[in-house]
């Protein structure tokens, strides 16, 4: 077994029951001295099993003699793994699949777990061609409810699916669910204090990396073949840093000048702050803030490798009204907390650990930190509220709800839109909302 099932199933167990973060597991392992066809497998497996949760279980409780509530979480967790690999990976030989999810079994359950393991891949196997013809057992449920068929047969919370739909019809949401269950593309934004996009992608090539420059903005470079690349020279030298096409595009909405006086009231990690120095070519000000102390370290260690001089950094609770920022700022970014439903493609484990009520609960702290950065704008001056995640709750309702209290605020258009959103379905970028609002 080489134990590459038996640390697949660790980190999906983490993720599911212990509320581990998926790329956070996933860099431990990479760290190690594993194989990268190992790696790769592992890798491939709990990203699956994760994505195509709701899917896998529905397949399970079908083909299952035991109630589905009551089988133990880590047998579960071997048939999810299995289910996955018989229906999702072609590569990987039927008897191995057997062979390997039984031996888990052995180890992790008893004689009854053995035989249930063994018996339900054995009849799921023997009737896979039968199971995906019937479309995994939703055909009937196709045709009676679109709602609950695309929630289960795509892997996505029922809320979600429901609004989606609700707002932008049946295509769309397939398209935008197909494209929650594939894998991101791997952005990093150019430091142009150092270096232009045509630069750094011929440094790059050189080393082998294959390149494609982003369509919506001018600094983004997509890596297809990522592995090693904070090895570079250009890393170390701070010639790019990580960050999505979308919240690249954040910085460029936000459209600073030179001299500008600008606070990123939700700076953490510190990739928005970083991108507008860049735009102001590290003159004007911007002071980055954060509730988490660890988290402006993280940030003064960024902008340090990138060569930034412009930016200070400040411990500042966005929920707390802060006098000594009154009405001091040319612009203000507001990249709320969010649910970060955007995510799904980089976070899958999201669709797990997120609910309507958390959506519901975030709308008010979005609230809060949106009034305290209109008393920190300038008269003349504008607020750029981003999110993560494309729910109206967190975007559409709290941004109208404000404007309507306050009077002295509009909304500039970007691209013919109140608020430009950012699909990985059309787009390719994380789910975004960015609106910019005049005061």
């Amino acid at each position: 077994m080489k134990n590459i099932r038996k640390k697949a199933l660790f980190i999906i167990d983490n993720v599911f029951y212990k509320g581990a973060f998926l790329k956070e597991e996933l860099l431990i392992l990479q760290n190690s001295d594993i194989d990268k066809r190992d790696y790769k497998l592992i890798s491939n497996i709990t990203r699956g099993v994760i994505q195509n949760r709701t899917l896998i279980d529905y397949i399970i409780n079908n083909n299952s003699k035991v109630r589905f509530k009551k089988i133990h979480k880590i047998i579960l967790t071997i048939l999810e793994m299995g289910i996955y690999q018989i229906f999702f990976l072609d590569r990987v030989p039927d008897y191995s699949i057997i062979n390997e999810s039984v031996k888990l079994a052995n180890i992790y359950g008893n004689k009854g777990s053995v035989g249930f393991v063994n018996g339900l891949l054995r009849s799921v196997l023997r009737k896979k061609d039968e199971i995906v013809k019937d479309e995994f057992g939703l055909s009937e449920l196709k045709n009676s409810d679109i709602n609950k068929y695309l929630s289960i047969y795509y892997s996505h919370p029922q809320f979600y699916v429901d609004a989606v739909l609700k707002e932008r019809g049946r295509e769309f949401t397939e398209d935008l669910l197909l494209a929650n269950n594939t894998e991101p593309p791997f952005t990093i934004r150019v430091n142009t204090l150092f270096v232009n996009r045509e630069e750094l992608m011929e440094k790059l090539n050189e080393k082998g990396y294959i390149l494609k420059k982003t369509v919506l903005s001018k600094f983004g470079i997509i890596v297809e073949n990522p592995d090693n690349i904070f090895s570079t020279e250009e890393f170390e030298k701070g010639f790019f840093y990580v960050q999505d096409e979308a919240s690249i595009l954040v910085s460029e909405i936000l459209n600073p000048e030179r001299d500008f006086k600008i606070l990123d009231l939700c700076a953490a990690p510190g990739g928005k702050s970083a991108s507008m120095a860049m735009l102001m070519d590290n003159m004007g000000e911007i002071i980055s803030c954060d509730i988490s102390k660890k988290k402006i370290s993280k940030i003064n260690e960024n902008i340090k490798r990138l060569g930034i001089k412009n930016i200070k950094t400040a411990v500042n609770d966005a929920q707390v009204f802060n006098e000594d920022f009154k009405e001091k700022f040319d612009s203000v970014l507001v990249d709320a907390p969010c649910s970060g439903l955007g995510l799904y493609r980089k976070k899958p484990e999201i669709k797990w650990n997120r609910s309507y009520s958390d959506v519901l609960s975030l709308k008010e702290i979005q609230k809060d930190i949106l009034n305290n950065a209109s008393k920190y704008v300038k008269k003349g001056g504008a607020i750029i509220y981003s999110t993560c995640t494309l729910t109206r709750e967190e975007n559409e309702e709290v941004i109208y709800e404000f404007l309507s209290e306050n009077k002295e605020f509009s909304l500039e258009k970007i691209n013919n839109s109140d608020i430009a959103k950012l699909y990985p379905s059309t787009d390719n970028t994380d789910g975004f909302s960015i609106a910019k609002i005049k005061r």
